[in-house]
């Protein structure tokens, strides 16, 4: 799917599809009838940059509208734009333009995440519980979720492993102390190499690319090296003749070194005495 397909998948369903619907009329409405809205996947909100946008709506007011569903009898609820809703709240507003929509829930949470998205307002583990709740709110598959956001299917696999994370780890994600990507290398690991790694990037603000090269040399250094055919033969016709497990571990093709195991003290003797 290219971005453009993409971004106009993503407009239709924030805005609807233009297509045969009737015109939309913003008008404005009280703040105290509009409630957050319930689909919001974003939970952290910055209490700095809605302070600057509520300065920027007290010197020129609310330029876009935001988006709401009635809940009830003159009762609304935020779809999308709750930063605008919450600014206009600290700026002493009393009301704010909004268009009026009539969404689902399902329809709701879609256009909340690609308010978002497209904004890139959330942050990685915000982005992934608002994908997981479409899949399970909803029954979606990680297909449908692709289709409903514009997203890659790719995208949105790789965005739930997140959540297979620890919890302190994705508390370091939700704080920006990790990149995305950082998340992505994290998941392939298991819970405690990824509590250790995640350490270790926040201590020494390693890029992704640096963790990964940590990660690759941790790997190559534990990973035992495999033995061909013909040193297992020749390990098998020395252990039958000698009595004992022998095994060769060969540094390079030059040089390296032959153990001999045993397990009780009287093994050991035995091995002596045949060597002596």
């Amino acid at each position: 799917m290219s971005d453009k397909k993409a971004l106009n998948r993503g407009l239709d369903a924030l805005l609807g599809s233009t297509k045969g619907a009737p015109q939309k009329s913003i008008k404005e409405i009280n703040i105290t009838d509009i409630s957050p809205g319930r689909f919001q996947p974003r939970q952290d909100f910055n209490k700095e940059k809605i302070t600057e946008l509520s300065s920027s709506i007290k010197k020129h007011g609310v330029i876009s509208p935001i988006l709401v569903r009635e809940s009830g009898l003159n009762k609304f609820e935020v779809i999308a734009g709750e930063r605008r809703l919450r600014a206009s709240k600290l700026a002493g507003l009393s009301s704010i333009p909004c268009l009026v929509d009539q969404k689902e829930d399902q329809n709701a949470l879609e256009a909340a995440l690609i308010e978002n998205l497209q904004r890139e307002d959330l942050n990685a583990v915000e982005e992934a519980r608002g994908y997981d709740r479409l899949k399970r709110e909803f029954g979606l598959t990680q297909e449908d979720v692709a289709g409903a956001t514009g997203k890659a299917r790719s995208t949105i696999a790789n965005s739930l492993r997140i959540l297979t994370l620890p919890s302190n780890v994705l508390d370091l994600l939700s704080q920006g102390l990790l990149e995305k990507g950082h998340a992505k290398l994290l998941a392939s690991l298991d819970p405690e190499k990824a509590i250790t790694l995640a350490k270790q990037i926040t201590a020494s603000s390693l890029t992704v690319k640096e963790a990964q090269n940590l990660t690759s040399r941790k790997t190559k250094k534990n990973t035992p090296k495999t033995k061909s055919k013909d040193v297992l033969n020749i390990e098998q016709d020395m252990s039958e003749g000698f009595g004992h497990k022998i095994e060769i571990e060969a540094k390079n093709k030059k040089t390296g070194k032959v153990v001999i195991h045993y397990s009780t003290s009287e093994e050991l003797e035995n091995i002596i005495s045949k060597l002596v």
